[in-house]
């Protein structure tokens, strides 16, 4: 079934028939099926810090940071807690990167970019279009990642939440990511798969497309409460009907 809610004339309308100057994509749950290894990696931390793990807890949390959604579980299940290094307390960022370094070794074996990608972004570099990482997730993450995948080489820059000093839902990443590809924010398109990442892209007015990895369209569709006017100019089932939306059919 096609999930598509908007035709590929309708897409490419955001810039007069032409593709995009620039793509600026999220990256789990947009290029990388990362998700189940985020999951692998958060039960291996949680364990160990003696907290129950749910993995609705994390899915109703995508698109956050990993110290945000680390905060609202300790929100969730050890009220009262406290920030710092001594007994008792959190180190938010710290327990972040013992996080990410569960992650990592586990991506090393089993991180796949999804479906279509690889071939995609290869059609858009063909056809000189800028290609740029925008997330919430640490640089050493996405680097890794991406050469994992065999898709690193595709992209001009990344924006993390390294380089950006707020983390999306402000818009603040897409600003940077726009800057960084060397255009205006109307003249790119954001890809993003929750929310949180559409909100960011549509605050900082960037045309966004959304793909239904994580959340289905109704929610895709309405993604800033009290908004309704930000909405994306895309939703689809995959990145394949992306791409394909952006007349890179084969």
């Amino acid at each position: 079934m096609n999930l598509t809610l908007s035709s590929k004339s309708e897409l490419l309308k955001c810039w007069n028939g032409q593709l995009p100057k620039a793509v600026l994509f999220d990256h789990d749950g947009v290029l990388v099926a990362s998700e189940p290894l985020q999951w692998e990696a958060w039960g291996q931390l949680l364990r160990e810090m003696g907290m129950p793990y749910h993995e609705e807890d994390l899915r109703k949390r995508v698109g956050k940071t990993a110290p945000e959604i680390l905060g609202s579980l300790l929100d969730q299940y050890r009220p009262g807690w406290k920030e710092g290094d001594g007994p008792g307390e959190y180190n938010l960022a710290k327990l972040s990167l013992r996080k990410n370094d569960f992650y990592l070794e586990s991506a090393k074996h089993k991180l796949r970019a999804y479906p279509g990608v690889a071939e995609g972004l290869r059609k858009l570099k063909e056809r000189g279009v800028i290609c740029v990482v925008v997330s919430n997730a640490k640089r050493r993450e996405l680097e890794n990642g991406l050469k994992m995948v065999g898709i690193f080489n595709f992209f001009d820059d990344i924006i993390s939440r390294d380089e950006a000093k707020k983390s999306k839902p402000d818009p603040t990443p897409y600003l940077m990511g726009a800057a960084c590809a060397g255009f205006e924010p109307h003249e790119c398109l954001a890809v993003e798969d929750s929310p949180t990442g559409l909100e960011a892209a549509l605050l900082a007015k960037v045309p966004a497309a959304a793909v239904q990895t994580n959340f289905d369209s109704s929610v895709l569709d309405q993604p800033v409460p009290g908004r309704p006017d930000l909405k994306p100019v895309w939703i689809g089932e995959s990145m394949i009907a992306l791409f394909n939306a952006l007349g890179l059919k084969d």
